[in-house]
């Protein structure tokens, strides 16, 4: 639905629903599971309660016959409201933007490993929407210099924390290692990215000829949000990895030419 609501002003406002089934998925002919045997182990954040564990019979380990197939179970649902906005400002400016809210609901239950199936089916938890808002404007100065602004806020990605259980805790284990998520789906999540960013431009004319220099001040209020980190539980949970934080204040020159 879109309306004007006032004289240069609109406003839109949307339902999206996007659905995908049927995914593609690998199973393993040479293993069901059957071949694993359910064992158990203490929490290790120390609540007194029992992780499940999967431990694969012997006589199948290292054994391979994968096959890509199509799954009946598993999709991939996004339910989302989207407004938006746009308004022409006088002497040539304008400003425009809006939000999104939303999630993904993602449903993997048809799975290879059975400690897959933990935490498998997303809509059974109470997974939150998240907003993301993008503003962005521009506005014609003095001596025709045009200045632009745009402010963005996404929320931050999603945390599954893995808990490696080793032959430490279950000396039985035939294999190496087990992975088990420790937390539900939609309960941890990197921080919200918040950036504001300025730009300033003025465009010469010279015969068929146009250059346009440009200065532009990104990540204004130097913000540094992690945006990814360790998420392996132990000593280093939470630490940053790699380039996980947003890039600090950044000055640029630039020169665009029409020709």
């Amino acid at each position: 639905i879109q309306h004007e609501l006032l004289s240069r002003l609109s406003v839109a406002v949307s339902y999206n629903r996007r659905s995908f089934e049927e995914l593609t998925w690998t199973d393993n002919l040479a293993i069901s599971h059957s071949d694993y045997t359910l064992l158990f182990t203490p929490d290790p954040r120390g609540n007194g309660e029992m992780l499940p564990v999967y431990n694969l019979d012997r006589a199948k380990l290292g054994q391979v016959n994968e096959l890509d197939t199509n799954s009946s179970v598993n999709t991939r649902i996004y339910n989302g409201f989207d407004v938006s906005f746009n308004y022409r400002l006088g002497n040539g400016g304008s400003i425009f933007g809006g939000t999104s809210t939303g999630h993904v609901l993602v449903g993997t239950c048809e799975v290879d490993e059975p400690i897959q199936l933990r935490g498998c089916e997303e809509s059974d938890y109470d997974v939150p929407l998240t907003t993301q808002l993008k503003l962005a404007g521009s506005y014609p100065m003095k001596w025709d210099i045009r200045l632009s602004a745009t402010l963005q806020s996404t929320p931050g990605t999603e945390r599954s924390i893995i808990y490696q259980v080793s032959r430490t805790q279950i000396p039985t284990l035939t294999q190496a290692s087990v992975n088990v998520r420790l937390n539900e789906p939609g309960t941890e999540y990197n921080d919200r990215v918040n950036q504001f960013d300025l730009s300033l431009s003025r465009s010469f004319r010279s015969g068929r000829y146009v250059f346009r220099p440009e200065l532009s001040l990104f990540n204004v209020f130097n913000a540094n949000p992690v945006l990814m980190q360790n998420n392996n539980y132990g000593p280093a949970l939470g630490n940053v990895t790699g380039t996980g934080v947003l890039p600090p204040r950044l000055l640029r020159f630039g020169l665009y030419m029409d020709f």
